[in-house]
């Protein structure tokens, strides 16, 4: 199959890609670790949950629920790194492909990752809102195209000081 060879060519240049891009950035400030916990909230009138814990200084690994009733519905695989002084973000929705968005965007409360390549999402955004707030979003290529707001509070875990 001749198209085989160009999908990994494909793929190696746009993990060489993000690598070149990974070194513009320095992480850590303490904002993941203000993600950990259980929060929850309603999305399209179902119960959405997300959970985040710390797996060492560098990984925290996630997962999110939604809900309909008593029923899952849907579910996803979800971690943020730091590799090569660079936040990434990974997502799997329902066991599906891992994607990579990169970090865009860092101010105290508010991380952006970017991943121009992908359908949709193209941005995923977290912004905490104090100790027990979380406005999480997925948007287009800007927030204003095609944005999907997710509106959560703290059920479970650290509410870190601030």
């Amino acid at each position: 199959m001749v198209f085989l060879p160009v999908i990994r060519i494909a793929g190696a240049v746009y993990a060489t890609l993000c690598a070149v891009t990974c070194f513009a950035q320095t992480p850590a400030d303490g904002w993941p670790l203000r993600l950990t916990g259980i929060w929850e909230g309603t999305v399209g009138g179902d119960r959405y949950v997300e959970e985040w814990r710390q797996v060492d200084a560098n990984t925290f690994e996630g997962r999110s629920t939604t809900w309909s009733g008593e029923k899952e519905v849907g579910q996803e695989q979800l971690r943020i790194i730091s590799f090569a002084g660079h936040w990434l973000y990974l997502a799997s929705p329902g066991g599906k492909s891992v994607t990579c968005f990169t970090r865009v965007s860092a101010e105290p409360d508010t991380w952006t990752f970017e991943n121009k390549e992908h359908d949709f999402p193209k941005r995923i955004g977290y912004q905490l809102e104090g100790r027990d707030g979380l406005k999480a979003w997925i948007a287009g290529t800007t927030d204003a195209d095609r944005p999907m707001e997710f509106r959560l509070t703290r059920k479970v875990g650290p509410a870190p000081k601030q």
